[in-house]
């Protein structure tokens, strides 16, 4: 899976997100959406196995209460949802809460991240993009 690029979306009237048809290419039909980092991370159920266990890097242990502790969040903050046959996810899937959190109204920006795809407020987004161009990547990566 590689998920790149950034691409406007705006829901429809059923509260419906267009997936960008490139992304749609590396799902099947299920995607698990996980609150993260400011934004509404979107995972394959495998991919979001493989995050979860990241979280463990010694392998998880059910009789640690503070890893089962942590799990249990991870999994309960997760919604998975379908992708219908016109790409389409429900976002009123998602809890009431967690899309005011993240501000997460009609439109949406959707955002490639390598293994998952992020979902901002357009609004967000384009304060997030503008600090980027602001940046000079090269100062990034050389110092």
């Amino acid at each position: 899976m590689y998920l790149t690029d950034h691409y406007n979306r705006t829901l429809d009237a059923k509260s419906r997100l267009t997936l960008p048809a490139d992304f749609r290419k590396q799902f099947d039909d299920r995607v698990c959406l996980v609150p993260f980092h400011g934004a509404l991370c979107g995972f394959t159920p495998e991919g979001h196995q493989k995050w979860v266990m990241s979280f463990f890097p010694n392998g998880f242990n059910p009789m640690d209460r503070e890893q089962d502790q942590t799990r249990r969040k991870l999994s309960a903050l997760t919604t998975t949802v379908d992708i219908d046959s016109a790409g389409r996810i429900a976002m009123s899937k998602v809890s009431e809460a967690i899309r005011k959190k993240f501000g997460l109204g009609k439109d949406l920006e959707i955002v490639g991240n390598v293994d998952h795809f992020e979902i901002f407020s357009a609004e967000k987004w384009a304060e997030l993009q503008s600090s980027y161009l602001d940046e000079d990547l090269d100062s990034l990566l050389f110092d």
